[in-house]
């Protein structure tokens, strides 16, 4: 384990004991074995360090739900049920570190966090949204966006319970309820009109369709460490000023051999 992941390691473990501010870089850095100056060679401060934990999470759990072990002899439903109690195990295991998150770092006092907090809901939005496609098909999408906030409403809810009130429950058992009760509602969608056209988004449609293609390489994509590090040198490079027309193309070059982000390519195409 490098330096960095043991600095974050020890920060989820006093933040989750002591809470955030009550949590000095000194003893982070303490723990760790290195000195408070040193610290600083890997973070610029203590609410950098706890962005880049959120970040980690997002990142393992997305890439844990976009195992194809979870696509072995199962059904799309079968694997949506799966996927569910992954985040509700996830959840209750760190539940002592969002207690601390979200009631000891108040998001709305800090501009970069607030951000990250839309990315991080957005890309959860969209991995949602498609898992959704997938279970119940085309014929749910005038509804998905209807879809989606059901979903994320009733775990919200359930969240609530199992982490600020302490409360118990079967992650299988949840997750089952969760999705019987998404078969009842897309059952008499005939009967229904949408009412959501559309989630609004903060990012700009520079960053989320960008967000769109990193999110279906997780999903769906083999090779996906490359190219996700291709996506993100492309981001990099297609946002500076003076850009390098020929790296970008070569990048670009490179994402579209794989056809499973064809379309999500297409895309983001115009923004480059």
């Amino acid at each position: 384990m490098d330096k960095r992941q043991e600095l974050m390691n020890k920060a989820v473990h006093f933040f989750s004991l002591k809470g955030f501010h009550q949590t000095s870089v000194q003893e982070i850095a303490h723990a760790a074995g290195i000195s408070k100056g040193a610290f600083y060679k890997h973070f610029d401060s203590k609410e950098n360090l706890f962005m880049d934990i959120l970040i980690r999470y997002h990142k393992e759990l997305y890439a844990d739900l976009a195992s194809p072990h979870f696509s072995q002899d199962s059904t799309s439903k079968e694997i949506f049920t799966k996927k569910l109690v992954l985040e509700i195990e996830r959840t209750v295991t760190n539940k002592e570190f969002f207690l601390m998150a979200f009631k000891d770092f108040p998001k709305d006092k800090n501009e970069q966090l607030e951000k990250l907090f839309q990315e991080l809901r957005i890309s959860q939005l969209t991995v949602h949204k498609n898992n959704l496609l997938e279970v119940y098909g085309e014929k749910v999408q005038p509804f998905i966006y209807d879809l989606v906030t059901v979903l994320e409403g009733i775990k919200r809810e359930y969240f609530i319970n199992l982490i600020f009130l302490n409360r118990n429950a079967d992650a299988a058992k949840l997750a089952g309820f969760i999705v019987s009760s998404l078969d009842a509602i897309v059952g008499q969608l005939s009967q229904m009109e949408p009412v959501l056209t559309d989630i609004p988004s903060p990012l700009s449609p520079f960053e989320e369709s960008f967000l769109k293609v990193e999110e279906k390489i997780r999903m769906s994509a083999p090779n996906k460490e490359k190219l996700l590090s291709t996506l993100q040198l492309l981001k990099e490079e297609a946002a500076k000023k003076e850009r390098q027309d020929f790296l970008i193309e070569a990048l670009w070059l490179y994402l579209t051999q794989e056809p499973k982000i064809e379309k999500e390519l297409f895309q983001l195409k115009k923004f480059l």
